[in-house]
């Protein structure tokens, strides 16, 4: 592949257990130990997207030395019928392991079924000594706790704002873009906390080596950059226009986080009483996101309790 044409995101990821950043010691050592022992038990890694889950998958199985002949990804948000689960897996750990044990990686695990899930417990007890199982998720609470309590779970916490400002900070270096540090701050808030969509938005504007400021069709196409600009503005009502004719349906819960970590720009709630009441009032939403029918409804009456705060 051209050194031009490849993926940021690609290029920069951590290949190795040295190269990637963990934001718990606990974790680290536990990974290490896994690696030295050259053995693993089944694993949930669950947090937001751009978390690193995926690519500290990568690097353990890589790390174990396993023979590619003994792993089966499956992306359960795009297969995850009870079917594909019980054929696909059976016939993949029911068939000769090349090395001690075979992995079975299951990306985005909380689109599968609640029944779906029962057949994958029932696997992973039958099979645990000659399979281990790796599942990524991000939402957790969707993971049934029969399988939890057959798993190590380790939980992703969002890469601190600056840490992920450095890192993208690094990619541009490398690459030898130039950039104005504000210009960069605005990129980082409008994809944080999901690293992966920051640097693919980085790369998407850079134009002979120079990071772009956000064009016009850019905003339309990611409303968060609008958003923010009108959060900083204080215009809660143009702000509830834009979010609510432009959020696809699947997205709120990403909206709610993404508003939960830029409140503070918003003037009227840099005091903390308004910015800990504005907290509640996004966490409260989130909370009844899942039984409204249409979730735009219940945004929009959030955007105008915001609206009433503060000032």
């Amino acid at each position: 592949m051209n050194h031009h044409h490849k993926l940021w995101v690609d290029r920069y990821r951590p290949t190795t257990i040295d190269d990637y950043i963990f934001h718990d010691e606990t974790h680290e050592r536990a990974f290490r130990a896994m690696i030295e022992n050259k053995t693993i038990p089944h694993l949930l890694l669950s947090g937001i997207q751009g978390s690193g889950k995926t690519t500290l998958s990568n690097i353990l199985v890589t790390a174990l030395d396993i023979d590619p002949t003994d792993v089966l990804i499956i992306n359960a948000s795009d297969e995850n019928s009870v079917d594909t689960i019980r054929e696909k897996i059976k016939a993949f750990i029911t068939t000769f392991a090349m090395g001690e044990f075979k992995v079975v990686r299951l990306e985005e695990a909380d689109y599968i079924t609640q029944q779906g899930q029962g057949i994958l417990r029932m696997l992973m007890e039958e099979f645990s000594d000659n399979a281990r199982f790796i599942l990524t998720c991000n939402y957790e609470n969707k993971i049934i706790p029969a399988i939890k309590s057959r798993v190590q779970q380790f939980r992703f916490k969002a890469s601190n704002h600056d840490d992920v400002t450095e890192y993208a900070a690094s990619v541009l270096i490398s690459e030898h873009v130039k950039f104005q540090i504000h210009l960069l701050d605005l990129y980082v808030s409008a994809g944080y906390p999901d690293v992966r969509k920051i640097v693919n938005m980085l790369q998407q504007n850079t134009i002979g080596g120079q990071l772009q400021s956000i064009s016009v069709e850019r905003e339309a196409e990611d409303y968060k950059f609008k958003l923010l600009e009108l959060l900083e503005r204080d215009r809660w009502e143009d702000a509830r226009t834009l979010a609510c004719e432009n959020v696809p349906a699947e997205e709120w819960e990403d909206v709610y986080s993404f508003l939960m970590h830029n409140l503070h720009k918003s003037p009227r709630f840099q005091d903390k009483d308004t910015h800990d009441s504005g907290i509640l009032i996004i966490v409260r939403h989130l909370y009844q996101h899942a039984s409204f029918a249409d979730p735009a409804l219940n945004a929009w009456s959030m955007f105008i309790e915001l609206s009433r705060q503060g000032k």
